[in-house]
């Protein structure tokens, strides 16, 4: 036994002096060859500019509703509707010193089955960012600001489009201003703190989607993150009147547990009915959650009220988004279930509690290749022809996507 150990012993020492030895030759090597090798650090350094492109297809295949109004009032002799979408979206930046330049460019063409055909080019963004500070910067132009917890809709949104509910991801056209932000870090229970003013004017040939008339609006975001609570406050000004004011929170009560909402308080807003207006404040809010389980299944979970929005008897052929007062959204998703790589598929409800109608919708995506995403959405639509979705000229919606990153 003694012999034996002393033949492990000898082993271990030999392979570990034998380690030694290969170390020892190695950097020798190094050495020895280390005036032919040569780094190139210009391939690390970071260029001035930025740039990506993507180019999508998409089909759109609709069962239509011969009971709706809209169906009726369109004249339609047909069963089904398609629809044919390509568009290639432009993004790239250019960076000198303290300067910036932003630009985000989209071409969409779309062509449906009654040879209608239409191209529609818009500038997203294209704006001047400014970082004089690491605390200060300042943007000029064209720029698309997405404020809000909630992930369907978002009341507090003063300076931005709203989300459309058939593709809340999707990139929004921005409007063209001056931005600015301040940001400081805190020691306390006010952990961060940022104040962002920004002028939006609007005129004949600015902005014009904005607001009605000719108006210079002064909108403020201030920010806080108070003892892990993300909180937002928004004021809104026309003209130097004040027009309305809002916030929003959002606070993770477990790691996998999240809540959310926002507030907004408007004054005399005018709502436009069939044959008359009414004028009166407002006051619209959202509260959500969002939960993730143990098997990385995401649920989310939101009641949405629109003050401003119509009531059954008034909702008449409007066709809009939240034309109504009061909304459920809940949604599931799971990334890869059942081990089914690059697959992520995830369902949706969007419940109209006012008529009793709602849009049930699906939304299958694989990434299996390299830049390329296919995507397939299906929506259905159910209740009376004269509530909201169930009076939707289209009954049932199959949409096929292919979009390629370059």
């Amino acid at each position: 036994k003694l012999g034996s150990r002393n033949a492990k012993r000898y082993q271990t020492t030999f392979q570990i002096s034998n380690f030694k030895f290969l170390l020892i030759f190695l950097f020798l090597c190094n050495f020895a060859f280390a005036q032919n090798y040569s780094f190139d650090f210009e391939e690390f350094e970071k260029k001035p500019y930025e740039y990506v492109g993507n180019f999508q297809l998409q089909s759109e295949f609709s069962e239509l509703s011969s009971a709706s109004n809209l169906y009726k009032l369109s004249f339609l002799d047909k069963d089904f509707w398609d629809s044919y979408f390509a568009s290639v979206q432009l993004k790239g930046s250019y960076e000198i010193s303290k300067f910036k330049l932003i630009a985000d460019l989209k071409d969409k063409i779309s062509f449906t089955t009654d040879n209608d055909f239409e191209n529609n080019f818009a500038i997203y963004e294209s704006f001047l960012n400014v970082n004089p500070s690491t605390n200060f910067d300042f943007q000029i132009g064209k720029k698309s600001v997405k404020w809000g917890k909630g992930y369907i809709w978002n009341p507090v949104s003063f300076v931005g489009r709203q989300k459309d509910i058939n593709d809340v991801d999707a990139g929004l056209e921005g409007f063209w201003m001056l931005k600015f932000a301040y940001v400081k870090s805190l020691s306390g229970i006010v952990q961060n703190f940022s104040i962002s003013p920004i002028i939006i004017p609007v005129g004949k040939d600015i902005n014009e989607d904005f607001a009605d008339g000719e108006d210079i609006n002064f909108i403020l975001n201030n920010y806080f993150l108070v003892a892990d609570t993300d909180f937002d406050l928004y004021l809104f000004f026309e003209n130097n009147d004040f027009k309305k004011w809002g916030f929003d929170f959002a606070r993770n009560i477990l790691p996998s547990w999240e809540i959310h909402g926002e507030y907004v308080f408007e004054k005399d807003v005018t709502k436009k009915l069939l044959d008359s207006e009414l004028t009166d404040d407002t006051h619209d809010y959202l509260l959500g959650t969002r939960f993730l389980f143990e098997t990385n299944t995401t649920l989310i979970v939101e009641y949405l009220h629109n003050d401003s929005g119509l009531d059954e008897i008034q909702m008449g052929n409007f066709n809009t988004q939240f034309p109504m007062k009061d909304y459920v959204y809940a949604k599931l998703s799971q990334p890869e279930p059942f081990d089914i790589l690059y697959f992520t598929p995830s369902i949706f409800v969007l419940y109209n509690l006012n008529d009793n109608s709602e849009m049930i919708g699906g939304e299958f995506s694989y990434s299996r290749f390299e830049n390329i995403n296919l995507k397939l959405k299906y929506n259905l639509m159910f209740g009376d022809s004269n509530s909201e979705f169930g009076g939707k000229i289209s009954s049932k919606k199959l949409s096929l996507i292919y979009e390629y990153i370059f």
